[in-house]
């Protein structure tokens, strides 16, 4: 069986918005992992980089069904964040994120989000476990971050590994 990114043939300006896209998930994804803050500048770079990658990959985009799924998320988003139920930078991540979603993906990548995100949580509250972490202590000589008690999970992790894993269905892409 193919690769599913061997079956599309983006062009310079679809490989272009690719790279945007790829790169700003995992530099946000790396970012949440070692100081559990996503910059602002990267977020609002993937966000901004939405119009010209899908203006330069020539593909055919239905630009409301985008911005609405990035607005729709946005506004649940901010309000999960004012009830103090998910952080500021994992909110704009999934917003910015969305943009490049469009409506017709949005509910399988939420749902790809919350898979991902529940695995990963439930990672974390292991890791938090004294004999595990005793067991990666005698091991590695350190915790990762995330691993330490009192501290928020960092979500944009699973963020950035859904959007990457529904990357190859998105309209922008072909």
């Amino acid at each position: 069986m193919d690769h599913p990114w061997s079956l599309v043939h983006l062009g310079l300006g679809g490989d272009a918005a690719l790279a945007v896209y790829v790169v700003s998930l995992v530099m946000a994804g790396v970012s949440d992992f070692r100081t559990l803050r996503i910059p602002n500048w990267l977020t609002g770079t993937l966000a901004l980089a939405f119009p010209l990658g899908a203006l330069a990959a020539g593909q055919p985009i239905d630009w409301l069904s985008h911005v609405a799924a990035g607005f729709a998320v946005f506004t649940v988003g901010a309000t999960l964040f004012a009830m103090r139920l998910m952080g500021g930078g994992d909110v704009k991540l999934l917003a910015a994120t969305a943009l490049w979603v469009g409506l017709p993906q949005l509910l399988p990548f939420l749902v790809l989000v919350a898979l991902v995100g529940g695995i990963f949580a439930i990672s974390c509250v292991l890791l938090r476990h004294p004999l595990v972490q005793t067991t990666i202590l005698a091991t590695l000589r350190r915790l990762p971050v995330f691993a330490q008690k009192n501290l928020p999970i960092p979500y944009g992790i699973p963020i950035a590994v859904a959007g990457l894993l529904i990357a190859p269905t998105l309209p922008i892409f072909g």
